[in-house]
């Protein structure tokens, strides 16, 4: 597979998806399988992963974390 925004090699690894609530807080996704771009670094979510991600987040109010971290956040301006 080739990469759709700069056509560089996409290989298969694990990383961590990151989506916003509606509360605007942030919930990571550790651990998914998915396609990455060697070259600008462009992430593809597999189908499988994009519709589970997407039926957790329409049941945002009951997932339960499995860890919490602290993040700096700078304000600039």
């Amino acid at each position: 597979m080739r990469c759709f925004e700069c056509g560089g090699e996409v290989i298969q690894t694990l990383g961590s998806v990151r989506m916003t609530k509606k509360d605007g807080s942030l919930i990571i996704f550790k651990g998914i399988a998915l396609s990455q771009c060697r070259q600008c670094g462009e992430q593809y979510i597999p189908g499988k992963w994009a519709e589970k991600i997407g039926e957790l987040m329409r049941k945002e109010d009951t997932l339960v974390p499995r860890e919490i971290i602290s993040v700096p956040v700078i304000a600039l301006g």
